[in-house]
């Protein structure tokens, strides 16, 4: 899997989350950007905004990196795909 697939499923990945959220009517999700191997997006929908950061490694999806502005020194390695890992987020929110 050369390097071209890897960004591509990535990109797919991202694109995925994406439409699913402007899918949503009430989507708590804002300000998507992707860049430098780095996806970034902002939960809107609570008191205060919060930012998630989703660093993908060389093996995507290995070793991703998964970081919150509410708690930056808890990081969280994953294996899973962005999909998942923003589905996780997602719900995650709302049964707090």
């Amino acid at each position: 899997m050369g390097m071209c697939s890897r960004q591509e499923r990535i990109q797919k990945d991202i694109d995925v989350v994406i439409q699913k959220s402007r899918a949503e009517k009430d989507c708590l999700f804002a300000d998507f950007r992707y860049s430098d191997s780095t996806f970034t997006f902002t939960y809107v929908g609570g008191p205060r905004s919060v930012s998630y950061s989703v660093h993908v490694s060389e093996d995507y999806p290995d070793n991703t990196y998964v970081s919150s502005s509410e708690n930056d020194e808890d990081v969280l390695v994953t294996t899973e795909p962005i999909p998942v890992i923003f589905h996780r987020i997602a719900t995650g929110i709302k049964t707090e």
